[in-house]
């Protein structure tokens, strides 16, 4: 990634915002076209996160990559101002990718963050928006919807449904039957009796697979046991 682009020209090393901020792009574009091309993008992003952007000392990322120009320190911005600092962005990539792949390499660095957090979180939300979205999703219990589509079917009124209202406590995906998938949450999973089917799940157990818009709806509905 580049920093600026002008007259042609791309220059200066991306900063952690620039991937935070494109890898949430791309997962909202996958969110809305289930091409998975898109969600290749973010996992990209956020790999590259990982490997150049890590603060393997005290958790969460700096600023600049590995790869950077030399500077007296690498900067950590970590307050959320007008808009969510790269850090916090770079949390919720990798807090919904944990979600639709439960790959722990996503996972764990999000729970390291949030708990060297804490204190600060407690003290000041106000400079803290989006640490404390990331922190509802994560405490939340996520909730992990695949929806798989039979061949020559249609899925409009699923995802109709599921487009009702606003729930962030969760990650959805869809394919067709027998297509391949680049996302761990659809692998394995089918249709039922020919119908567009819902697997709902959480951490990947999942409930008995769907057909039934009402009983989707319920299952959409129904609060988290305690």
């Amino acid at each position: 990634y580049r920093h600026t682009w002008k007259d042609g020209r791309a220059r200066f090393h991306g900063y952690l915002e620039d991937y935070a901020y494109c890898g949430e792009g791309f997962l909202a574009l996958y969110a809305a076209t289930f091409d998975e091309r898109w969600f290749a993008h973010a996992r990209d992003a956020a790999d590259a996160i990982l490997a150049h952007f890590s603060d393997d000392g005290n958790g969460g990322f700096f600023d600049t990559a590995d790869d950077h120009e030399k500077l007296v320190t690498r900067p950590k911005a970590i307050q959320d101002n007008a808009v969510p600092s790269g850090n916090a962005m770079a949390i919720g990539l990798l807090a919904r990718l944990a979600s639709y792949t439960g790959d722990t390499r996503y996972r764990e660095p999000v729970h390291r963050a949030l708990a060297g957090m804490e204190p600060l979180l407690a003290q000041y939300p106000n400079a803290f928006g989006h640490w404390l979205g990331v922190l509802e999703y994560v405490l939340g219990d996520p909730r992990e919807i695949a929806v798989v589509v039979p061949e020559g079917g249609e899925a409009g009124d699923t995802i109709a449904l599921l487009n009702e209202s606003y729930r962030p406590g969760e990650v959805v995906a869809l394919k067709r039957e027998n297509a391949s998938t680049v996302i761990p949450l659809l692998e394995g999973r089918g249709s039922v009796s020919g119908r567009t089917t819902a697997h709902v799940c959480r951490s990947f157990t999942c409930q008995l697979p769907i057909t039934d818009p009402a009983e989707i709806r319920a299952a959409l509905e129904a609060k988290s046991e305690s």
